[in-house]
This record gives structure tokens, C-alpha cells and sequence, in this order.
């Protein structure tokens, strides 16, 4: 999608708030007003989410690389999902964002 392909970061906060909404707790407090989420919407984000994360976690030697893996965590942070963020990542053993400074959104 294109909100995937861009690289400047314009729809980072737009994919944080969407992997938000597939969170069982933000899920059942928006039923009310939005109906019912699609459950096979749900878990293509949470797919998405997964795989970003994994396809990111390779490629952290430079420091864009390192902010654009910081910002696929705050998608995991975003989903409240453990099991997730276990499977994705499950195979880092060593997350390092050494020189990396962190701009106002990272700590958000």
C-alpha cells in the first residue's frame, strides 16, 4: 500500500493509530460507535504489523534504518498484542539503537 512504500514518514502516526485499533481493548470501545470490526481486517493488520517488524529488524546498521524499526515497535506498543510481539520478535536477541537521537513522535 502506499502508506507502506512511502519513506519519509508521512504515514507513520496513521499506522500507529491503525494497528491501535486492532487491539481487543480499543476494538470494544469503539464497537459502539463504529460496529463491529471485521475480523479479517484485524488480523491483516496484525499481519502487516508482524512483518513490518521482522522485515525491519534486519536492517538496523544505519541510523535510518534503526529510527524505521523504532517506529514498527511503536506499531507492536500500539497493537497491546504480547503473542505478537512475541512472534515477531521472538528471534531478536539484541535490540541496539546506539547513536541513534530521538526526535518528540519517537517518544510519544
Amino acid at each position: 500500500s502506499e502508506a507502506q512504500s512511502t519513506t519519509d514518514g508521512r504515514f507513520e502516526v496513521f499506522l500507529r493509530f491503525v494497528a491501535g485499533l486492532a487491539s481487543p481493548g480499543a476494538a470494544r470501545g469503539l464497537e459502539e460507535f463504529l460496529g463491529r470490526f471485521p475480523h479479517q481486517t484485524t488480523c491483516r493488520v496484525l499481519d502487516l504489523v508482524k512483518e513490518e517488524v521482522k522485515r525491519r529488524a534486519g536492517n538496523t546498521e544505519r541510523e535510518a534504518g534503526k529510527r524505521s524499526f523504532l517506529n514498527t515497535l511503536h506499531y507492536l506498543f500500539e497493537s497491546q498484542n504480547p503473542v505478537l510481539a512475541q512472534q515477531a520478535l521472538g528471534s531478536v536477541e539484541i535490540l541496539s539503537f546506539r547513536g541513534l537521537g530521538l526526535t518528540p513522535i519517537d517518544c510519544a
